[in-house]
């Protein structure tokens, strides 16, 4: 459940005041977006790491495929890292919250760009939550490849060296704040040129709040996002509202 909100004690002014401290608000939105601006071209400068490493997933009929193949033939691959690890029945509540939010993949192909949803699960389990929620984005097992150590989705010091958001557990520690061992939510982007495929970008923890249009919208009101210590993982998917549209 979400934590309770108080409402907030309204301050009622005239239209002209109101819209005076709109203005005034807006102004610093212009310059939030401009800031945006400025930090996406940052990261589309980003320096890529080369994948040497063969990848292998699984589809939903249990065919084998390489990295390459997730491309679907396109030279841009966003991989959402969903949370459903080999031994649960259900996926991550929070990283559902994100698979409801995802676009159509058709919109992005348009611009030469795939998109897949990437976890340890097995196929049949992928496929049968899928099915459930009425998703349609492509999704694929990782299970018994290295792609979710590798690429720090997935923490288990048997596997490797681990990392929490691009730190280490020692610099976490030095930070206070709390390591977690097991399948992490996150995004990361990959690109191929030639017969080449390069790791360009991946972001954890709140790195996915911009694509969640709930959140954004609830951002816009006076109560906020409402959210509790659980954040995303609180909202019902969509067959579990009682409420019908």
């Amino acid at each position: 459940m979400s934590a309770p909100v108080d409402a907030p004690t309204p301050k009622v002014v005239s239209r002209a005041e109101w819209l005076v401290a709109r203005k005034a608000l807006l102004e610093q939105e212009k310059e939030l977006t401009r800031v945006n601006d400025a930090l996406s071209a940052q990261r589309r400068a980003l320096p890529m790491v080369k994948v040497d490493k063969p990848y292998v997933f699984k589809s939903q009929t249990n065919s084998k495929v390489t990295l390459e193949e997730l491309f679907g033939g396109k030279d841009q691959l966003i991989v959402y890292h969903f949370m459903f690890s080999p031994e649960s029945e259900n996926g991550c509540r929070g990283c559902s919250h994100i698979g409801e939010a995802l676009p159509d993949v058709r919109h992005l192909r348009f611009k030469n760009t795939n998109l897949v949803c990437i976890s340890r699960a097995p196929p049949e389990k992928l496929q049968a939550f899928k099915s459930l929620n009425g998703w349609t984005w492509p999704w694929y097992s990782s299970q018994g490849s290295d792609f979710n150590y590798d690429f720090h989705a997935s923490n288990d010091e048997s596997r490797g060296p681990m990392e929490l958001n691009f730190r280490t557990k020692e610099e976490m520690e030095a930070l206070g704040k709390s390591w977690y061992s097991g399948d992490v939510p996150g995004f990361s982007v990959f690109y191929k040129k030639g017969g080449d495929i390069f790791h360009t970008y991946s972001t954890f923890a709140r790195g996915g709040d911009k694509i969640m249009p709930t959140l954004a919208l609830l951002d816009m009101t006076p109560l906020g996002r409402q959210l509790g210590p659980w954040g995303p993982a609180e909202f019902k998917l969509k067959h579990e509202y009682d409420e019908k549209v």
